[in-house]
């Protein structure tokens, strides 16, 4: 069995608190975070994985099933919740896209995951991803020219008039990110400390010259090239404040919500919905900044709460989480 790391755990905790807020009501709150909040996943799994003893295509097989019983189990449990079974809702579970035409390109843009599933994007891509990571670890000979074949492709994709099935399209920039956390564990030590906490104010002078980002829907902001780079720089200050706060009793919260994070990231939105509500009900109808804060808090509180309890039932039963996990 893999080793746990308690930091990158509270890293996750981190991520997973951030990628709830983004779709709460007050989602300008994620301004600061932008650039990293998705890709740390995957600079995560990158900073935990090594080559395994086993061939290329048994390693592979391995992570897809891994990543796609959840999302087939949640995906279908989303559209008996919905009470949606139209045509719309059921392909764009196949097709795992937010919608099918980048945002400002069409009138419409055609939502596609529309059953509260929107955030299970993020799993296809990491199968992608992980096929085109390993590539870089089973031929390392090649790793080098595979990453700058990565690049190109990101930035060619970035023209087509439609968004790609199972993030075809991003995929190869987060395998980028994912090959920059495996390269980071492997310096960190050398690197020291003292750099890791230079990242913090490096981020923050690289940060207003990102633009708006949205991975999901491929908006890399005003440059692909400066979103990589704030996105590996934010992975790295994140794992460092995860450092400095493992055996805290914070660190400890976000240990337990970091091993839960792939069920937050699958249920949050019926949470994130009924949080609304209840917002709706004890707050003043008059809009603020302050209502829409407090909001935002519901939302996340139920979000946490109510994914962390629905992993930790699912988990318990041995049948069961064979069967999701």
């Amino acid at each position: 069995m893999r080793e746990r790391l308690d930091y990158i755990d509270i890293t996750k905790g981190f991520g997973i608190i951030l990628v709830v807020l983004s779709h709460t009501e007050h989602w300008e709150l994620m301004y600061y975070t932008l650039p990293f909040f998705v890709p740390i996943f995957f600079f995560c799994s990158g900073y935990t994985s090594s080559k395994k003893a086993i061939s290329l295509n048994t390693c592979f097989r391995w992570q897809a099933v891994k990543l796609l019983k959840p999302y087939l189990f949640f995906s279908i449990l989303m559209l008996l919740y919905f009470h949606d079974f139209s045509l719309r809702a059921i392909g764009g579970i196949f097709y795992s896209r937010y919608c099918l035409y980048p945002f400002g390109t069409e009138p419409d843009i055609c939502h596609l995951m529309i059953v509260g599933n929107y955030p299970m994007w993020f799993l296809t891509c990491m199968v992608i991803a992980y096929l085109l990571y390993d590539l870089l670890i089973y031929y390392p000979k090649y790793q080098y020219g595979l990453i700058g074949i990565y690049l190109v492709v990101t930035v060619c994709a970035a023209f087509l008039p439609i968004l790609l099935p199972w993030s075809l399209d991003t995929a190869p920039l987060m395998a980028v990110i994912m090959f920059c956390g495996m390269l980071y564990r492997q310096y960190k030590d050398k690197l020291g400390k003292y750099w890791a906490g230079l990242s913090i104010p490096l981020y923050l002078l690289i940060l207003p010259l990102c633009g708006d980002i949205n991975i999901s829907v491929r908006m890399y902001g005003a440059n692909m090239n400066t979103y990589l780079v704030a996105a590996i720089i934010g992975c790295i200050a994140l794992i460092w404040i995860s450092t400095l706060l493992e055996g805290t009793l914070i660190g400890k919260g976000l240990v337990q919500i970091g091993r839960h994070s792939l069920t937050i990231f699958c249920i949050e939105i019926p949470f994130v919905l009924l949080g609304k509500k209840l917002a709706d009900l004890i707050l003043p109808e008059t809009p603020s900044l302050q209502t829409a804060v407090i909001t935002s808090f519901i939302q996340l509180t139920i979000a946490l709460a109510g994914g962390y309890l629905l992993s930790v039932l699912l988990h318990k039963n041995e049948y069961i989480r064979k069967i999701v996990f």
